[in-house]
């Protein structure tokens, strides 16, 4: 299977086909043998920052130098790279790829699967004819997924129908990769021990909502004064989010610990997670924090409620909405069986719904539609 990433840039999708192959490699059930590709050229600045992250897992990436969506060339060098290769299925992901790669695969005569791993965007009218052309396309040339009902139901609003091609596949986690077991957190974290400690882990960007949680646990900090925010993640609104920090007087309080590789430490020391985000398809932080037993509070974002049940693994709250996401923290940072109570039915949803597992036998069952018996024509499976 040849997984085409628009870029090996850092990002969620990114990580998936890092944990798939990670998976993938040690299951040899899982009977899923990787390969990966970036759609676009070799050292473009900062999008290169996963190719270690994918070596470390026994890919050997290559670039396939598409480098615009309008480039009739580069999608004929791209169908003839499929043609020569030995994939059996081409899973391309994101937008420029999910436009791009089920045409080549159409021309090279080999079947196709795109996953679009956001919401609908909606931007200017330009933006919004590439992403109609990111549903469509493989809709017709193949199979279209969605990560989250909510994305589904989204794109179907905005871009359907739908139709008996497009596919609602949650992604999954290494469920066991992420220990439900407390423990102290690293030595570089500057918290006390003992101390309050929530954690949000998410690019630092406008939409992530980092400035209104700041906001947020400036009033959780009133009722705790002892209470920590962890700040894991990078990106460009991190200046922004470091201004509104120092106004708020939360430099003791709230910690920027910027992109960690050891995330899954992070979490087995901390009593919850956050979310301030506007916008989610799945939120793969979320599935994390349900992995490691622990209890949520975040708006109620696009696929959020795919992922946390609302008084059941943790609290969901409305978008934008401070004081909501402030008394939802306060209130459960005064109530530690709680807590537990949420965290444990998080684990289980986690082992259940969410797992490597169970992502990877839908993957499997759909790839398993597309490879046709030999001298079938792939186009009879459009």
């Amino acid at each position: 299977m040849l997984h085409v990433l628009d870029s090996f840039s850092f990002g969620g999708a990114e990580n998936l086909v890092v944990e798939l192959a990670r998976h993938a490699a040690a299951d040899p059930g899982a009977d899923l043998d990787l390969a990966v590709a970036s759609l676009g050229p070799r050292g473009r600045e900062g999008k290169d920052a996963m190719l270690g992250r994918l070596q470390a897992v026994g890919l050997a990436p290559t670039y396939l130098g598409v480098r615009r969506l309008l480039d009739p060339l580069g999608v004929l060098r791209l169908a003839r790279t499929l043609r020569a290769g030995s994939a059996e299925v081409v899973h391309a992901h994101l937008g420029y790829s999910a436009t791009l790669v089920p045409l080549a695969a159409r021309l090279a005569g080999v079947p196709c699967v795109a996953t679009l791993h956001l919401e609908p965007q909606l931007g200017s009218r330009a933006d919004r004819v590439k992403e109609a052309l990111s549903v469509l396309v493989p809709a017709r040339l193949g199979r279209l997924v969605l990560v989250s009902q909510a994305a589904y139901d989204g794109y179907a609003r905005h871009y359907g129908p739908a139709t008996a091609s497009w596919r609602c596949i949650p992604n999954g986690i290494d469920v066991d990769r992420w220990t439900t077991a407390r423990r102290r957190l690293p030595q570089d974290v500057p918290v006390p021990d003992g101390a309050p400690v929530w954690a949000v882990v998410a690019a630092l960007r406008e939409p992530k909502g980092h400035v209104p949680l700041v906001q947020a646990w400036a009033r959780v900090v009133e009722d705790h004064p002892d209470a920590h925010l962890l700040v894991v993640g990078e990106g460009p609104h991190r200046s922004a989010l470091e201004m509104r920090v120092h106004e708020l007087g939360l430099g003791r309080r709230v910690h920027l610990l910027g992109r960690r590789e050891d995330v899954p430490d992070l979490l087995a020391g901390v009593d919850g997670v956050v979310s301030a985000s506007f916008t989610e398809a799945l939120p793969t932080a979320l599935v994390e924090a349900a992995a490691c037993g622990l209890p949520v509070v975040a708006t109620d974002a696009g696929g959020t409620r795919d992922v946390v049940l609302d008084g059941v693994t943790g609290r969901v709250v409305p978008v934008g909405d401070v004081t909501a996401l402030a008394t939802e923290l306060s209130r459960l940072l005064s109530d530690p069986r709680t807590r537990a109570a949420y965290g444990a039915a998080a684990r289980r949803r986690a082992e259940q719904v969410f797992s490597m597992q169970a992502w990877t036998r839908a993957l499997h069952d759909l790839y398993a539609e597309l490879v046709v018996p030999s001298g079938t024509d792939p186009k009879e499976t459009a």
